[in-house]
């Protein structure tokens, strides 16, 4: 018999992420598990210094993936700057998504957007849901 865990929030406050920065996330282009791997660790964050304390094979049984889906999902993160590792099972979310909060000083990656007209067809319909739901919110 196998038990699983995956930690609880910091705090139950919400995460609050300004509306330019939700138009720079539809700008980032990542897979679905980038994303679902990145809707994570904001859960997990730490308001005081914008980390989040999971394991990989933690967010694997949390999302119900895979291992090497997950990790594909933080290579992703990785290179385009929305997150990165500190040590093992503890990420740095980018300031931008944090309020400015980080664990202590550092170089933060510049955030590797897309352009939206070299996006496939796909993508550019699922930006343009994107926009509309912002759109539609505001």
């Amino acid at each position: 018999m196998s038990s699983s865990y995956v930690p609880s929030p910091p705090t139950e406050e919400p995460v609050t992420i300004p509306r330019d920065v939700l138009r720079l996330l539809a700008l980032v282009d990542v897979s679905t598990a980038g994303r679902r791997v990145l809707d994570e660790l904001l859960y997990l964050s730490d308001p005081e210094n914008g980390t989040a304390s999971i394991s990989q094979n933690e967010m694997a049984r949390e999302l119900g993936a895979s291992k090497p889906t997950v990790n594909r999902g933080f290579k992703e993160l990785r290179e385009c700057g929305l997150a990165w590792s500190l040590e093992d099972g503890l990420y740095q979310l980018h300031p931008l998504l944090t309020g400015g909060k980080v664990a202590y000083p550092m170089p933060i990656p510049e955030i590797q957007a897309a352009e939206p007209e070299r996006f496939t067809e796909q993508r550019r319909a699922r930006f343009a849901a994107q926009m509309a739901n912002l759109a539609a919110t505001g």
